[in-house]
């Protein structure tokens, strides 16, 4: 089952400025950049110490992200918990009943990720990730 927070995703209206604003304050570092499929988000994880954030920025005015920002203005959208089995995890899930929104992994280019339905985890949308690799032992940035 799951073995730590991977991290959290908050949707935001311009990453650049909230990375700016999270630098100054905190000390957060770019770990990551990422686009969205279709172009619709980018992603950016940054990190201070052990902690790992995930700025979600809508690139278009179509999807959850866009639709997320328009109704709340942003903010906290889901908390990730780091797996070394996955699938295992969504069976186990599903034999208790649990409502998931991926009942098979998705698979990006360094992890397998699944959402659990924010019905059946207290009103917060959870995801599951299995990674390749650890995070730290990586860093990529993109223009």
């Amino acid at each position: 089952m799951v073995n730590k927070i991977d991290h959290i995703g908050i949707v935001v209206k311009d990453a650049d400025e909230a990375l700016k604003a999270y630098t100054e304050m905190f000390g957060f570092e770019v770990v990551e950049e990422m686009g969205g499929p279709g172009g619709e988000f980018k992603a950016v994880l940054i990190r201070a110490g052990d902690i790992t954030l995930e700025f979600l920025q809508p690139l278009t005015d179509e999807g959850s992200f866009a639709k997320f920002l328009k109704e709340r203005g942003g903010g906290l959208h889901h908390v990730s918990f780091a797996t070394n089995n996955i699938e295992n995890d969504l069976k186990a899930l599903k034999a208790q009943g649990r409502k998931l929104l991926n009942e098979e992994p998705m698979s990006l280019p360094s992890a397998k990720i699944a959402f659990i339905h924010p019905e059946a985890a207290e009103n917060v949308l959870i995801e599951l990730v299995q990674r390749s690799h650890d995070l730290p032992d990586y860093t990529v940035k993109l223009a």
